[in-house]
């Protein structure tokens, strides 16, 4: 309903994927008005990718999810677990270490537990840039275990996203390209 819109968008959003060193500009995106509705999108994302059916059948029709994030996540992770149905007793935080990066080895104990309760693992949220310690959690780990368990990867780089177009500090988003949203 907005060709001209649509097509500037998808324009700028390539050149933005340029920017960042992604080969031709591949990849998808969306713009949005703020690092909330983004987490929102992304988990929703994940649901559909791996529950289609949840789209007209709601939640009912899938089996008991559980979402990842690290305890120093920002709070839109569990709202959004409120907000679409989850519930916030199925956002499990993950612990993080003295500088508030998430840690690893916890993401994956959890994950097992989860699996031994019946729950089915759906995703998990890496943080680049946390509010409080401005931590960047270890994407390239987190992304090898979700891997592992096929959970979709998610990175709420909404505070740090900005240092992929740094030389000198883009290091510390090493791996969100593994991610499935951004």
């Amino acid at each position: 309903i907005a060709p001209v819109f649509v097509l500037m968008e998808q324009i700028t959003l390539k050149k933005m994927r340029e920017i960042i060193g992604w080969p031709n500009g591949e990849g998808d995106g969306i713009f949005s008005p703020g690092g909330a509705i983004s987490n929102m999108y992304g988990i929703m994302a994940a649901r559909y990718r791996y529950f289609p059916e949840v789209k007209s059948k709601g939640m009912a029709a899938v089996p008991k999810l559980v979402l990842f994030s690290s305890e120093q996540s920002h709070y839109s992770i569990k709202k959004a677990g409120a907000a679409l149905g989850f519930g916030t007793e199925n956002v499990i935080l993950i612990k993080c270490d003295e500088r508030g990066k998430m840690i690893p080895a916890d993401l994956e104990g959890r994950i097992l537990e989860a699996k031994q309760k019946g729950y089915i693992p759906l995703y998990v949220n890496a943080t680049a840039g946390t509010t409080v310690y401005g931590a960047f959690d270890p994407i390239h780990e987190i992304a090898d275990i979700c891997a592992k368990y096929n959970l979709w990867l998610h990175v709420d780089a909404a505070w740090g996203g900005g240092l992929l177009m740094s030389r000198k500090h883009r290091h510390k988003l090493s791996g969100i390209e593994r991610a499935n949203s951004v």
